[in-house]
């Protein structure tokens, strides 16, 4: 038997267990890796409201993952990156990832601009630097409709209301660099749920899957993102690239949602 796949995941530690690490934990362990775990803030939040961010030195976290790549992950994995300085390391880390490990390492990226209860993890400044500093790097995007109408601006109803809208979106944002993009479609209007999923080498594809009434699951993007990232590292059938990965990880997230939504 094999030695699972290592996931390095760069993200906040959530103090209630809902999100961030905790959450991208156990959606990697339950696609069959390991991850290894980096905290660039602590955020004191719950279902109900957030508290506080508190961000750790840039330098300190940067450290732990510089050491973390020796153990020659898989798939890197970026969540909450709470700051300009932030954003900017985590493009000088993925430069050196991609020295010591190959140009092919897959990195997602989970643009985690606020929380779910409203608090903001990264003023206007910030959002211009994941265009200025990340966009370029070929990294694989995971979005939802908030977020990709903040990153570029637009009209979120249109976002919302039009498969469409959607569609130019997309083509803008791999346009300026991205190397794939799973937009994803839970804030829309349309049910089923509609993903769009963009790759440079295989196109455009949709996933659908059911929208599940009143769903709340707390960290459904971290669990998106990480089993995205999870996929990626196991190549899960013979040429399976973004669609595939894309795939396994909406169908995650559905069962997930499904089981939380069940229990209460």
């Amino acid at each position: 038997m094999g030695t699972a796949p290592l996931i390095l995941v760069v993200a906040g530690h959530d103090s209630s267990g809902g999100a961030g690490l905790d959450a991208d934990r156990a959606a990697i362990e339950q696609a069959g890796c390991a991850i290894l775990p980096v905290a660039t803030a602590l955020t004191d939040q719950d279902a109900r409201e957030f508290r506080s961010l508190g961000a750790r030195r840039v330098e300190d976290w940067w450290n732990e993952a510089q050491a973390a790549l020796g153990n020659r992950p898989a798939a890197i994995k970026f969540g909450l990156l709470p700051g300009r300085a932030h954003l900017r390391a985590a493009a000088e880390l993925v430069a050196l990832a991609r020295a010591q490990l190959g140009s092919a390492l897959p990195v997602v990226l989970d643009p985690v601009l606020g929380s779910s209860t409203g608090g903001r993890f990264v003023d206007d400044e910030g959002v211009q630097e994941y265009r200025a500093a990340l966009l370029p790097l070929r990294l694989f995007w995971t979005p939802n409709l908030p977020e990709a109408a903040e990153l570029m601006g637009g009209s979120l109803a249109a976002l919302e209301s039009e498969l469409e809208a959607r569609w130019r979106w997309a083509q803008g944002w791999m346009e300026e660099g991205a190397e794939g993009l799973v937009l994803k479609g839970g804030h829309g209007r349309e049910d089923p749920v509609m993903d769009l999923v963009l790759s440079r080498e295989e196109g455009l594809a949709w996933n659908s899957h059911p929208r599940v009434p009143g769903a709340k699951l707390r960290g459904s993007g971290c669990r998106y993102a990480s089993r995205l990232a999870s996929a990626l590292a196991l190549r899960q059938e013979p040429m399976g690239g973004l669609h595939v990965a894309a795939a396994h990880a909406s169908r995650y997230l559905s069962e997930a949602i499904s089981r939380s939504t069940a229990l209460r």
